[in-house]
């Protein structure tokens, strides 16, 4: 419920100063293959937590990943015209 959105929106926060981060330093596409690998094993592996810890921590890293989402989305913003970018990020978002 809501205490499992809050972990996931604290993996987002640290996860988007992160995953941000190193897309800046390593390139967006290193960055969005971390990304996606700590969404797919942490995803998966909140189906086998069999305690409240290992829960809290899986859905803490996939919160974590999905903060690293932002990395491809600043990329596609470069394409968008400017003309059309804040219309067509707002229907993607």
């Amino acid at each position: 419920g809501a205490r499992d959105a809050g972990r996931l929106v604290v993996g987002q926060s640290v996860g988007t100063l992160c995953l941000g981060y190193m897309g800046d330093r390593m390139g967006r596409k290193p960055a969005f293959l971390v990304t996606a690998g700590i969404i797919c094993l942490f995803g998966l592996a909140t189906s086998f937590c069999n305690t409240l810890f290992g829960l809290v921590l899986c859905r803490f890293m996939v919160g974590f990943g999905v903060g690293g989402l932002t990395v491809p989305f600043d990329t596609f913003a470069e394409f968008i015209p400017n003309s059309h970018r804040g219309r067509d990020l707002i229907k993607i978002e």
